[in-house]
C-alpha cells in the first residue's frame, strides 16, 4: 500500500485530509485513483492510519483536491527502534 505524508492538523470539517505528499511532493493524478487505500503518517515516530482516496472538490480550498478520508479503526503506533548506546 502506498504511504502517504500528510498533516493531520490539515482536515476538512467533515475529517478528509487533503494535504497529501509522496516523497515530499504533492501527489498528482499519475499516481493516484478514486477508491484506492493508502497509509497516511506525519511522523515517523508516531503514528499512521490506513484512507480511502477521492478526487473532489474541497470547500476549504475552494478547488478539486486528492483527498483521503482515514479509518482511524486501523491506526497503530509507530516506533523507531531506540540506538543503544555504549
Amino acid at each position: 500500500m502506498l504511504r502517504l505524508f500528510t498533516d493531520f492538523n490539515e482536515r476538512t470539517q467533515d475529517g478528509t485530509c487533503w494535504h497529501l505528499m509522496y516523497n515530499g511532493m504533492p501527489v498528482d493524478d499519475g499516481l493516484l485513483r478514486p477508491g484506492d487505500r493508502v497509509v497516511l503518517f506525519q511522523d515517523d515516530d508516531d503514528f499512521e492510519v490506513e484512507a480511502k482516496i477521492d478526487f473532489t472538490f474541497v470547500r476549504d480550498l475552494d478547488r478539486d483536491s486528492w483527498i483521503a478520508t482515514p479509518d482511524w479503526s486501523t491506526k497503530k503506533a509507530i516506533r523507531k527502534p531506540v540506538a543503544f548506546r555504549t
